[in-house]
């Protein structure tokens, strides 16, 4: 292929396979998407970011109609592949076509917090392979490179590999396609020493995608790479020290350094792609014990807290536990300390105890190995704290915009997330409650009584309903409840079964008195959840039908 492109235009790859990218001027980093045309099952490779959007959203349309887009590939979180999918999700003609965000469990732990209406199709829980219409995808798992979940996917049809960061290049010279030249491999060199970890996992990652035996190679960054220069690239990359664990200056103990590199190879290829951080501690300390039978525990201790509390991991054995230590808590009577950080910042201290000292060679041993692990560990649990923070936040801001403060249950807010939880091919029920008498109790006894009152009574209407159910207090002494999967005929003996059990209670015995309260309900099926408005409205008709003949009872319409 030449390099005398008009790169204004989607550029032909394979068999309906096209670079839809665009060129941004003196950026050293350009990022490249990627479509490939399949009918009604076409699919969309990383979309990029809202700098390239709207060229790249041009040559989209000239190739495909956006409604014939079922697929997306996000093969990470980072912005420069997924800052524009907000606009183009909104873009897309019919919402309700079935659409997904293709990438890994990973990913999608942070990608969620875009809050996507796309559903996700984790490559790892479908035997990492995609079949679109007649086309199958075959996804590469390449973990660490540059993240824990990263992957690339491979299409058997062209024999294109879309590599993600791998074989990526940064350069003051753009070129679609790379060119035999020194100048583009220490491109290719610059950003691997940069964004691949250590040169084991790059290695490691190599071998996956070499049995593919890819004719072509689509990175994210860089040049394309024709079917003539891979090896060479590859090559090049092999050779390369990358990351930060390169060997420590004046290691020369080749007994160590050959034990170092077999255990190494041995934690790569089986903690690379353990799911999470406490898996991927309890196979280091393992296989560190293998060599070091003396060993007794692995201690880390974050410098990060969750939820403002300090903690650390302590793995033994056959587990690892969590526990929560004072901000002065001091580890003593440890073997070896290594210290867990980032570019940006320190994660933590690791710690390793043993039943007896360690020998001058077990130390070097460990330092030199530690050197080499230390980093896959610091942005493994930077991951996990990241997440663990996020969902915490997340918690905490739906506490704060979901919750009715005095009683505990969902406010009026909750209502349409309340909706959309609902079984639409089963019945749906409300139930509009009130207190009868309310001002009279707070007018007799005050308002702390009153909010006695309410807070009992949540209790009870928590109490006689399913977690499937929406409990809601609506405003003032009004709550609402809506009832999943339920009938009319079941829901009037619900709100019955309430009527009584309320008519019963004796409340704020706790204040000194012997309250009794009643309440009056309305009941309605609702037959068409898209007008709910319209079928509250008649639920709390039915409720002020109560009221009017005689309160503490339930109409049901």
């Amino acid at each position: 292929m030449s390099q005398n492109l008009d790169l204004t235009k989607p550029i032909e790859l394979g068999p309906e396979v096209f670079w839809v990218g665009y060129v941004v001027p003196n950026d050293p980093f350009q990022c490249h998407t990627y479509l490939i045309r399949n009918g009604e099952e076409s699919i969309l490779i990383d979309p990029g970011s809202m700098i390239t959007f709207p060229i790249v959203l041009e040559k989209i349309l000239k190739l495909v109609e956006l409604k014939d887009i079922k697929y997306i590939i996000f093969h990470h979180q980072d912005p420069d592949i997924t800052g524009c999918y907000n606009i183009l999700e909104q873009l897309f003609p019919n919402p309700s076509k079935e659409r997904f965000a293709v990438t890994h469990w990973r990913a999608k732990t942070l990608l969620k917090h875009y809050k996507w209406k796309t559903p996700f199709y984790l490559v790892d829980k479908h035997d990492w392979k995609l079949q679109a219409g007649d086309r199958l995808l075959e996804f590469v798992f390449t973990p660490y490179a540059h993240f824990p979940g990263a992957f690339c996917t491979y299409d058997p049809k062209s024999e294109i590999l879309f590599s993600s960061d791998i074989f990526g290049a940064i350069s003051d010279k753009f070129q679609l396609f790379a060119t035999d030249d020194e100048e583009y491999y220490q491109g290719v060199e610059l950003f691997h020493k940069h964004y691949m970890p250590s040169s084991a996992i790059l290695n490691y990652a190599l071998d996956r995608i070499m049995e593919k035996n890819p004719k072509l190679i689509a990175p994210q960054h860089g040049s394309i790479i024709k079917e003539d220069m891979i090896i060479p690239v590859v090559n090049r990359l092999r050779k390369l020290d990358c990351g930060l664990f390169l060997l420590q200056k004046g290691a020369e103990d080749i007994k160590i350094l050959n034990k170092v590199d077999e255990l190494l190879k041995k934690l790569i290829r089986n903690i690379l792609s353990k799911s999470n951080i406490k898996t991927l501690l309890l196979e280091v300390f393992q296989i560190l014990k293998s060599e070091i039978p003396h060993l007794s525990k692995l201690v880390i201790v974050s410098d990060i807290p969750i939820d403002h509390k300090n903690f650390l991991l302590e793995v033994t054995d056959k587990k690892v536990e969590l526990v929560f230590i004072p901000k002065d808590y001091e580890l003593k009577n440890f073997s070896f300390r290594g210290i867990l950080e980032t570019e940006t910042r320190k994660i933590g201290t690791l710690y390793l105890f043993s039943e007896k000292n360690l020998s001058r060679e077990e130390l070097k041993f460990l330092d030199l190995l530690y050197s080499h692990i230390k980093y896959p560990l610091s942005i493994s649990l930077e991951k996990e704290l990241t997440i663990e923070a996020l969902t915490i936040k997340s918690k905490i801001l739906e506490e704060h915009v979901f919750k009715d403060p005095l009683t505990g249950l969902h406010n009026r807010a909750y209502l349409k997330r309340c909706l959309e939880s609902m079984d639409k091919d089963k019945p749906v029920s409300i139930i509009v409650i009130d207190i009868d008498h309310f001002k009279s109790i707070n007018d007799t006894y005050g308002h702390q009584i009153g909010d006695c009152v309410l807070k009992e009574l949540a209790k009870i209407l928590r109490s006689n309903f399913r977690e499937s159910d929406c409990v809601i207090r609506y405003g003032g002494e009004e709550f609402l409840v809506v009832l999943n999967n339920c009938d009319l005929e079941t829901a009037c003996k619900k709100a019955e079964k309430l009527r009584k059990e309320v008519e019963e209670h004796t409340f704020c015995k706790e204040e000194g008195l012997n309250l009794k309260v009643t309440i009056s309900a309305g009941v309605r099926q609702v037959l068409n959840l898209e007008n709910f408005k319209e079928e509250f409205d008649k639920a709390d008709k039915a409720l002020y039908r109560a009221k009017e003949t005689g309160r503490n009872r339930v109409v049901c319409i």
